[in-house]
């Protein structure tokens, strides 16, 4: 069957209902074809169970649109600037989806918003998936909003002047055409935007003008263009076309019109690069501003090759990629770099000259990880440094036969309080305990907590997880710490025993002492709350300080659950620093990371030394705050990568949160469902809904079980030859 695109067709002959076609996701290509994309996604993820060829797809569509009826609705009203389609994660896919988000549980919602992004070490291209709440879309007002919020805005370039628009235009190149919107409104609209991320790289730069700005006119009158709003297509200042106002009313007519001037051009990433267009790109260069941030007071063991002019120029990305794969595969928790000692001669020289150092971590007496001595050797190549790099890991296991990847792995989830064992030369009888297979040489296991059995109270409750080496793999460091994260997201972490009566006394907290583990963060305390080698946890919100004053006041009341969450948090010993700022006053700095008007109140975390992030989609209530922080640190939810931070401005009045609060295009945005309300209606339809589909799904299960069990006899006769994996670490 030929990939399909993922695209609603409306047939307007007939009800919608009957006619609409979610498209189906089942593979692992049409889901790299989103992440090459830089178009909003939004995924319904389901699982089917076994039907008939014919009627697959109807019917993991109708579950779909019989769970969320408001989803065609939705998907109607956004064409073209959001692409709707339902994932189905049945195992029996080829190439199936069912570990490709890690999922806690379905229904579940995914959105692709960021642009894509070229990984370093494979050329390709990908785009971070956020999970987000499904109950959401019971609400489609509100999730319509973020939806348009959550176009990219990157990929059109804001112009006021006759000369910076001279000068955007010198700056194409002569097989590019710009596009231009002089519009009344203050910035890009949510349709241009989207249309300008779907012709990314595809011969097309788009820049906007807003017709209020004194420049505009003169740019108007250089063109020849009557009125806004107006769209123009132009080659050069002397060449161009308009499309008048009566035809930008749609998605398709602005579609329709820049369409015949793009290129076919394939998006960078989906084929093999000449290696003469190739960069040194996975090769992470240290300056004089950033080494002590980035590896003296990182938690990794850094191999850093200070390189003089000569190797500068003969190391290759093949090379490079080569070293580091086979480093992180061993040891996870080792780290290459390079100083390039041209550009950082004092650097260079502060360590030696050129050669390759290693920067090892040593234990406390804590048993917590510190930046150890510089070694004194300086190696030649970094070959001859990876082995005494690995073996400077530190050791927490008992044993001192472990291998080296072990060693790192425990290291690499210190919030989680896993524990590392090793059983050498372990008999049958251990085997067996431990549900090993006595023919296997090596095995690794989990072993989890269960209930407590109350007759037995000194019992030690565990259960038993497996690593399964046919479908997961060889022991290798990402593999195993695959493993681990999906055992630590699906069963309750260990916890320091608390003893009763012990919870968090928050009536004792005073207004000082709450104000002091929850403070206003501003531009003069940046530094002093969230700089260095902190976590910084951050609340959003969106109201002036002043109304804190006001125990009734919304701000009171998130303020209140924020500083809930952090007396917790810091009774459990885990390492954030909370804080809040105001959003609305601080719009720069919320939307580095991802925090827009409508996604207040939420919670970011933010490392300022590795320059990563992640931001709560979910609720903002004590328990989905508590639940979200835990998830960062266990790794189930990943980070990803931020530029320059915009630094906070100036403190704003009401007058000025207020004016914030109006529209991009003037008007003031309509109010929202009371808050309150909205949030406990999601929580109880949020329960129903996945009632109701387990229900559907349940008796689907029911109806297939004797053909399935039938397919699953035939197979188990049929021997195919393995594969040879990749190579054992344990």
């Amino acid at each position: 069957m030929l990939p399909r695109i993922l695209l609603v067709t409306l047939c307007l002959c007939v009800p919608w209902l009957h006619s609409a076609a979610l498209e189906i996701i089942t593979t692992s290509q049409q889901v790299a074809a989103i992440e090459r994309s830089a178009r909003v996604h939004t995924l319904l993820v389901l699982a089917s169970e076994d039907k008939k060829e014919d009627e697959e797809e109807r019917s993991i569509e109708d579950l779909a649109i019989t769970a969320y009826p408001g989803l065609m609705k939705l998907e109607k009203e956004l064409d073209g600037l959001v692409t709707f389609a339902v994932a189905d994660v049945a195992s029996r896919h080829k190439n199936s989806l069912v570990n490709k988000w890690q999922l806690q549980g379905l229904p579940a919602l995914i959105i692709y918003k960021d642009p894509p992004k070229e990984n370093p070490y494979t050329g390709k291209l990908y785009r971070d998936a956020k999970v987000t709440d499904v109950a959401i879309l019971e609400h489609p007002k509100r999730l319509k909003k973020m939806l348009k919020l959550a176009i990219p805005t990157e990929f059109v370039e804001e112009i006021e002047t006759l000369k910076n628009f001279e000068a955007f235009m010198d700056k194409k190149t002569q097989e590019e055409s710009v596009v231009v919107l002089i519009s009344k409104q203050k910035h890009p609209t949510p349709m241009y935007r989207a249309l300008a991320a779907e012709f990314n790289q595809k011969g097309l730069k788009f820049a906007f003008m807003n017709k209020k700005k004194e420049g505009t006119d003169e740019v108007m009158e250089k063109l020849k263009v009557d009125g806004a709003p107006a769209m123009i297509m132009l080659r050069s200042m002397t060449e161009h076309v308009v499309l008048a106002s009566e035809n930008l009313k749609t998605y398709k007519e602005l579609k329709g019109f820049v369409e015949p001037f793009a290129t076919t051009e394939e998006a960078k990433g989906t084929e093999e690069k000449d290696d003469k267009q190739k960069t040194a790109s996975s090769i992470k260069f240290f300056s004089s501003s950033d080494f002590d941030d980035l590896v003296l007071k990182s938690d990794v063991i850094w191999m850093v090759e200070f390189m003089n002019s000569e190797r500068e120029q003969a190391v290759t990305e093949a090379e490079w990629k080569k070293t580091f794969t086979d480093v992180h595969r061993k040891a996870g928790m080792v780290a290459l770099g390079a100083v390039s000692c041209t550009k950082e001669v004092e650097l260079c020289e502060r360590f030696g000259g050129p050669g390759v150092r290693v920067f090892p971590l040593m234990l406390t007496e804590q048993k917590r990880l510190k930046r150890g001595e510089t070694l004194p050797q300086t190696f030649k190549t970094v070959d001859e440094a990876k082995a005494v790099a690995i073996e400077s890991i530190p050791d927490m296991t008992v044993i001192k036969i472990t291998p080296p990847m072990m060693k790192a792995l425990v290291l690499s989830i210190p919030s989680q309080k896993v524990m590392l064992a090793v059983i050498p030369d372990a008999d049958p009888d251990v085997k067996q305990q431990f549900l090993a297979k006595s023919s296997a040489s090596t095995s690794i296991v989990c072993l989890v907590p269960t209930v407590p059995d109350p007759a037995n109270p000194t019992a030690a409750p565990f259960g038993i997880v497996a690593y399964q080496k046919k479908t997961m793999g060889s022991y290798t460091y990402p593999n195993i710490m695959q493993f681990i994260l999906q055992v630590l997201a699906q069963y309750p972490h260990p916890q320091d025993a608390t003893l009763e009566g012990e919870d968090v006394d928050y009536s004792s907290m005073d207004e000082a002492s709450a104000k002091a583990s929850v403070p206003y963060l501003t531009k003069e305390n940046m530094e002093n709350f969230c700089g260095g080698n902190k976590i910084c946890a951050i609340g959003f919100f969106e109201d002036h300080q002043d109304t804190l004053s006001n125990p009734e006041s919304r701000l009171s009341k998130w303020w209140s659950t924020f500083v809930r969450v952090a007396a917790q948090s810091k009774q459990n010993g885990e390492p954030f620093f909370f804080m809040w700022v105001n959003g609305k006053c601080q719009k720069d700095f919320a939307e580095a990371f991802e925090v827009g008007l409508f996604q207040m109140p939420t919670v970011a975390v933010y490392s300022p030394s590795k320059q990563r992030y992640a931001t709560n989609v979910g609720l903002f209530d004590e328990a989905n705050v508590a639940a979200f922080l835990k998830s960062v640190l266990s790794g189930s939810i990943g980070t990803a990568p931020i530029g320059n931070v915009p630094e906070l401005g100036e403190e704003c009045s009401f007058d000025d949160i207020q004016e914030v609060a109006v529209g991009a295009d003037g008007v003031a945005a309509e109010d929202d469902e009371d808050l309150d309300g909205m949030l406990s209606e999601i929580i109880s339809e949020e329960k129903h809904q996945r009632d109701e589909l387990e229900k559907e799904l349940a008796s689907e299960r029911k109806g297939s079980k004797k053909s399935k069990k039938s397919k699953k006899s035939k197979k188990s006769k049929k021997k195919s030859k393995k594969k040879k994996g990749a190579r054992d670490e344990l």
